[in-house]
């Protein structure tokens, strides 16, 4: 927009602002503000809009003309021109509009810079005046002599030579160089950023030292400790060597440590110290790096107090040589296929790996592990072990060079990681080896010396080169192994096969192996453990006992049916019950209980309290389904179901609860005693295991709901039942129950309940029944009585008895005897064999038998049932 060009509209400002302190405006006047206030452009405008109608007023006049005719009055103002107060010309066209007034503001020199940039500002050159005869506005100069300076020297053009898109100008074929470049310089900027991250990420990792091991996270197991107490266990763990049955010191093959609660073998290399340098760094990432089942896993190393200690996994079954070496061991066709198989593939993965070769691989380097696993160890580190000073070192390189490839032994400055064809003719000794079990060399008359004497110097012997002993006298193998063994040890490496060859020539060899390597591992520990029966007795009484600590263990989780199964690997289907009853209990006051305690506290009186319960229930034919927080679930009837006992066994197990937390007191509040609330349902409802890890054995339906609304509902140390546990009980007799009328429960509605208070003892009937493995069969009666007979038996409609006369059935009876508790077993016998000494017999176990010339003392028998003694 073009600014004011007036010079007098300082002038005119000051005069609107002296206007507008008189009247009619009577503005206020304080002369600060009337200082620093501009006029705004609006002042302007309004003069300009009573200007151009006065003097449109005094044409109409001139004319004579009606002032009061805005038409008229209006055409004197359309379409014409008038000068504004701001000093520039203003056009109003045909509707009534003022065309904007625009000033052309460009780099001009100040008249005395010459020309230099830095002496040039921003000048308005010139406008543009509008014509009521032309569309287009009139561009005026300003100053006439002040022209617009161009750049070179001329306006721009109108319209580009080629037009605005092109279309003016014939098309140019496009250079595909110019159409490859780009794509191929963006593909290399996006590739070295590439490279340079790679490198980046590399050396920070090489930076990293993850493979570090600090000395102060190992503790070193020292063997002479070994009758340490303290100590027993980690050596059971971690003295697993074949080698002999004896002494400590000559079962363990390495020094071996704790490290972060792994047992880990060390390796010490002998040099006081060692310059981490970059290609160390990348020995010892590239060593990490390395992961394969057949393969030693490098766990780190350690350069501090002046020594550098290589830390390994532990492999608890020694090296290969000191397994060949153990004459009680027999290694059959699946042994030692199963070994070679090893080998074979972990090489396979050095070779293939940038690890390139092993250069010492030799049976004394092939380890295995509790798993009869073999891993490949002693590999790579070559410029971490150079110049170390090893004891023994010359009986060491002896048995190097035992199974050194010839061009190997002739070469003085042989490289330290040997050569792929060099591991080749190894693996040929070390299978020779494995099968004869004679040494790398088997039986001959020659010397260690000797021996790499004459495979370095072929030329020594008149028949050729040297090597072990093939013939059918000397080792009995087939003719495709001496075949792989006579290629594997060729003269010329070139000939000499490589690795993979090597293995598709042995395939034979592993025809035995089964494809699935757990079942080669299993077949093979059973194999072990037939030939080192006599050996590992003693740690085979050990884990039967560990054993059995799990087996109970696992009881006391699962029920014991639910556990066989899972034990045996079947599958546990879940099962529908007709009826059963579950018990719910609570401690009443739980939460503020817990408010005034300290959660040790709390978790020692769950402990007391629940100790107390497991206690109670060992006496009932009951399971613990789970306890939460404070809750205590149980039922009976399942998952052996005992007829209509299950309401029986639960009211009495809920009494002798109410009965005997009155006198459990809480240790951190003697003052106080434990306050129940118990509720219990009788109903239908599934039971299943869920999950695979930690199992648990849980109930299902609408039963287990109604039993916790049974105990929410109910009253601090009182039993709530429902009508249907009521009704059973009332079949079971003796025990006295109180209505307590409609009780309303959330999602059953209006349900009526009762509380049972009591039970009468001298009403009670013997429910003596067998839980023994249930049959097809079943007895025919409730109770089988025989005259002038051995035995008196009880046993339930429901379940199994004993082969009687009138009772046929396949259950054996079982009986302790007191003397030995042997377990002796009577199948389907009519007459049991006179014991003169008592024998205790669980009636809640057991089927109750009465004995001649003998005494059944000391029965524990459900609670529902009085103690029984019989005496002849």
């Amino acid at each position: 927009m073009t600014y004011p060009q007036n010079p007098h509209i300082r002038d005119i400002c000051s005069k609107i602002k002296d206007y507008a302190r008189k009247t009619p405006f009577l503005v206020p006047y304080h002369q600060r503000v009337f200082d620093n206030i501009s006029v705004p452009i609006y002042g302007l405008h309004l003069y300009d809009s009573v200007m151009i109608y006065v003097r449109a007023i005094t044409e109409v006049l001139k004319l004579g003309g009606d002032i009061y005719d805005g038409n008229l009055v209006m055409s004197h103002i359309f379409n014409r021109s008038y000068h504004s107060i701001q000093g520039f010309d203003v056009y109003i066209d045909s509707n009534g509009d003022a065309e904007g007034n625009y000033t052309v503001i460009t780099l001009q020199n100040d008249g005395t810079s010459g020309g230099s940039l830095a002496k040039m500002s921003m000048q308005p050159v010139g406008f543009f005046a509008y014509d009521k005869h032309s569309l287009i506005p009139e561009f005026r100069y300003i100053k006439s002599d002040r022209p617009i300076q161009w750049l070179n020297g001329r306006p721009p053009l109108a319209e580009p030579l080629c037009g605005f898109h092109g279309e003016l100008c014939p098309r140019k074929k496009l250079d595909w160089r110019y159409l490859l470049t780009g794509p191929l310089c963006a593909l290399v900027v996006v590739v070295a950023m590439a490279l340079l991250i790679k490198h980046y990420r590399y050396e920070q990792t090489l930076a990293g030292l993850l493979w570090k091991v600090d000395m102060k996270d190992v503790t070193v197991i020292n063997l002479g400790e070994y009758n340490n107490p303290s100590n027993k266990n980690i050596f059971q763990i971690c003295r697993q060597s074949i080698l002999v049955v004896g002494e400590p010191n000559k079962r363990s093959f390495t020094n071996i440590a704790l490290f972060r609660g792994n047992i880990v073998a060390m390796k010490k290399i002998h040099k006081k110290s060692v310059d981490i340098t970059r290609s160390i760094r990348k020995e010892l990432k590239l060593m990490r790096e390395v992961r394969h089942e057949n393969i030693i896993n490098f766990i780190g190393a350690s350069t501090d107090h002046g020594s550098v200690v290589i830390f390994t996994t532990y492999c608890a079954r020694g090296s290969l040589e000191d397994v060949l070496a153990n004459e009680d061991l027999h290694l059959d066709h699946i042994f030692i296929s199963s070994l070679v198989s090893d080998i074979l593939k972990g090489m396979i993965y050095l070779h293939d790996s940038e690890i390139i070769s092993h250069g010492q691989l030799r049976s004394s380097n092939c380890l295995i592990d509790s798993r009869w696993v073999c891993q490949i160890s002693d590999f790579g580190l070559h410029e971490l072990k150079a110049g170390q000073e090893e004891p023994n070192k010359s009986e060491l390189e002896l048995k190097r060079a035992l199974c050194m490839a010839p061009e190997l032994l002739r070469d003085a400055y042989r490289p330290a990681r040997g050569s792929q064809k060099g591991d080749v003719y190894s693996f040929g000794i070390l299978l020779y080896e494995t099968i004869g079990r004679k040494g790398p060399w088997g039986d001959t008359a020659y010397s260690k010396e000797e021996i790499i004497e004459f495979v370095k110097c072929p030329e020594l012997l008149q028949h050729g080169v040297f090597r072990p002993a093939l013939t059918h006298t000397h080792l009995d193998i087939p003719d495709y192994i001496r075949k792989c063994l006579c290629q594997c040890w060729d003269e010329d490496p070139e000939v000499r096969p490589d690795i993979r060859l090597v293995r598709m020539h042995l395939k034979e060899l592993q025809a035995g192996l089964k494809p699935n390597i757990f079942d080669n591992m299993l077949s093979i520990m059973e194999k072990y453990a037939y030939n080192l029966e006599g050996l590992v007795q003693e740690r085979t009484n050990l884990l039967y006992e560990e054993k059995k600590k799990t087996d109970m263990l696992l009881y006391q989780m699962l029920p014991r049916p639910v556990a066989e199964l899972l034990k045996r690997g079947d599958p546990v289907e879940a099962e529908c019950f007709d009826c059963v009853t579950i018990l719910f209990s609570d401690i009443v006051g739980f939460t503020e209980l817990c408010t005034t305690s300290t959660p040790f506290e709390v978790v020692e009186m769950l402990n007391d309290w629940y100790t107390c319960c497991d206690s109670i229930i060992s006496n009932y034919d009951v399971y613990k389904v789970e306890t939460i927080g404070d809750a205590y679930m149980v039922v009976s009837g399942l998952p052996l179901q005992n007829g209509n006992r299950h309401a029986g066994e639960i009211a009495s197990l809920a009494l002798h609860l109410l009965e005997t937390v009155g006198n459990l007191k809480i240790r951190h509040k003697p003052a106080e005693t434990v306050q129940l609330r118990i509720g219990v349902h009788s109903g239908p409802c599934a039971a299943g295991v869920v999950g695979q890890k930690m199992p648990r054995y849980c109930l299902f339906g609408d039963t287990v709901n109604t039993a916790s609304r049974m105990e929410s509902t109910g009253d601090t140390m009182k039993i709530h039942i429902s009508e249907a546990t009521y009704q059973l009980l009332q079949l079971i007799g003796s025990y006295v129950c109180i209505e307590r009328g409609l009780t309303s429960i959330k999602g059953k509605g209006d349900m009526r309940t009762y509380w049972l208070t009591n039970r009468h003892q001298s009403e009670l009937t013997p429910d003596l029944i067998s839980t023994m493995d249930t049959l097809d069969s079943y007895c025919s009666s409730g109770r089988e009585s025989r005259e002038h007979s051995q035995y008196t038996q009880y046993c339930n409609p429901a379940q199994n008895g004993y082969r009687l006369g009138s009772c046929k059935c396949d259950t054996k009876c079982l009986y302790s005897r007191r003397s030995d508790d042997n377990v002796t077993n009577s199948h389907g016998t009519s007459e049991f064999p006179k014991i003169s000494e008592p024998t205790q017999v669980n009636c809640n176990q057991l089927c109750i038998c009465r004995l001649n010339s003998s005494q059944v003392f000391n029965n524990r028998s459900p609670r529902s049932a009085p103690s029984i003694t019989f005496r002849l």
